[in-house]
């Protein structure tokens, strides 16, 4: 009885300390019709830069001869100034109030500004751009050695995203690496792309991608890959527990009786 036991509570453990699953990519219909070609990359549809919140604007308000206010103001009010966008996408402005920033092309939040301004000066000239953001960024994800967000400027192209990260891991897919790109919704839709002869050369070169804000790169694992881990899981960590927790089972040799022990370490 007491074998028993003991051998249920192993067989809970390799179940507890076994992966449950991993982000394996399905080969269906789906797949084959997001798949597309390395030298298609820079293809995908691109959307214009939008703010968001915690973005920081730099705006500029040309000084302008003013309806009601005196010259010192308007020296001053000519002068670039910066925003941080409020949690709840808004900034406040000078003379103009409350301003729905988020979602809107930093040249949306300069048209309403102007729209807002025009009562206090004549052909008010605003000039709206992003100058930091925390989601200025590409996330790189999956079987790479050393997974991370990068920053969108230092990024070129998918495969200096995947280098940036210290490269594949040996139980890497590299023929499903996925992108991860959010559309017009805020939504997002994802792209295959095999990269398993990135390394090698073509006569026509490789196309670069243009990253946008909000880019996830997931490498995922190959179903090889996938078992070695669960053999990686018991080896490590299912091995030590029962050396740590002293069990050990004996038989009397010529006889039947076989006995469980246990031992502390």
């Amino acid at each position: 009885m007491m074998k028993t036991l003991l051998l249920a509570s192993m067989c809970l453990v390799v179940a507890a300390c076994t992966p449950m699953g991993s982000l394996v990519p399905s080969r269906g219909d789906a797949f084959r019709e997001r798949l597309i070609a390395p030298q298609d990359l820079a293809k995908l549809p691109r959307l214009p830069t939008r703010v968001r919140p915690g973005d920081t604007l730099r705006i500029v308000r040309d000084a302008q001869d003013s309806v009601s206010l005196d010259l010192r103001n308007l020296v001053e009010d000519s002068q670039s100034q910066t925003y941080v966008v409020r949690p709840d996408g808004s900034i406040s402005y000078r003379f103009a109030g409350r301003v729905e920033a988020a979602g809107k092309t930093p040249d949306e939040v300069a048209q309403e500004l102007r729209a807002k301004l025009d009562a206090y000066y004549r052909e008010p000239g605003v000039t709206v751009n992003i100058i930091a953001s925390p989601s200025n960024q590409v996330v790189v994800a999956g079987a790479v050695r050393n997974p991370l967000p990068v920053s969108l400027t230092a990024l070129v192209s998918l495969e200096q995203a995947i280098f940036a990260a210290g490269g594949l891991l040996p139980s890497a897919d590299p023929t499903a690496v996925a992108l991860l790109r959010m559309d017009e919704q805020d939504r997002y839709q994802v792209y295959f792309v095999d990269l398993s002869k990135m390394l090698e050369p073509t006569a026509e070169g490789r196309t670069t991608l243009a990253f946008q804000r909000g880019d996830i790169v997931f490498v995922p694992k190959s179903r090889a890959g996938t078992a070695a881990d669960g053999v990686d899981v018991y080896i490590n960590q299912l091995l030590p527990f029962t050396r740590s927790l002293g069990i050990g089972f004996t038989k009397s040799i010529g006889t039947t009786n076989t006995t469980t022990t246990l031992r502390p370490d």
